[in-house]
């Protein structure tokens, strides 16, 4: 699904990649970490088509916030993200003005009557590793305030599924100093036939 989004330029979170070394409030070495308590099932099905036109009434104060943000979410993406110098990319300015264009088009002309492609993602019918592999839920779950000043918030929509979500983690007992400690040891040790650090 990530490589057909990717063709047809439609925007998907990118997949969580959790640090190297994460530790407890505590201080201890975490070995790994997850939530349970997600169910599987499906409340709603429906078909959803992109061959019916659809009234759309946008907000151009926030294409312009997001034109003003261009350049700070590129780069977010670029070396946060990618893990590469922008300085790199040969071709920063062009991609960033094809951007700009896009959004100010939208900007500019907010009311459209339009046939996009519209997807729609029932989370609660999703297993809870793809929940959390796609930050979905809980770290993106709202609040009541959100819940408040939603146009669906209303009992025959059935969004509102309170999940009891339990945080599980397995950790070394080793402290961060007994951590750091092995870990620049290591460093100073050479392996193999080559004699190379660890």
């Amino acid at each position: 699904l990530m490589v057909e989004a990717c063709t047809k330029s439609i925007i998907c979170p990118n997949k969580q990649k959790d640090p190297l070394a994460k530790f407890t409030p505590k201080g201890n070495l975490l070995e790994s970490e997850t939530y349970i308590g997600g169910k599987v099932e499906c409340l709603e099905t429906g078909v959803y088509r992109s061959d019916i036109e659809y009234k759309f009434d946008m907000k151009p104060e926030g294409f312009q916030n997001l034109i003003d943000n261009v350049d700070r979410v590129m780069t977010f993406a670029i070396e946060v993200e990618g893990g590469i110098d922008r300085r790199k990319i040969t071709n920063y300015d062009e991609i960033k003005a094809e951007i700009v264009e896009k959004l100010e088009l939208l900007r500019d002309r907010p009311k459209r009557m339009e046939t996009p492609y519209v997807y729609h993602i029932d989370v609660g019918a999703m297993y809870p590793n793809i929940i959390l592999t796609n930050r979905l839920q809980p770290s993106a779950i709202v609040d009541d305030a959100t819940c408040a000043a939603c146009d669906f918030n209303q009992a025959r929509n059935g969004c509102k599924r309170k999940m009891q979500w339990i945080w599980r983690g397995d950790y070394n007992p080793a402290t961060r100093g007994e951590y750091e400690r092995t870990k620049e040891q290591l460093s100073r040790e050479l392996h193999g036939e080559d004699s190379v650090p660890f």
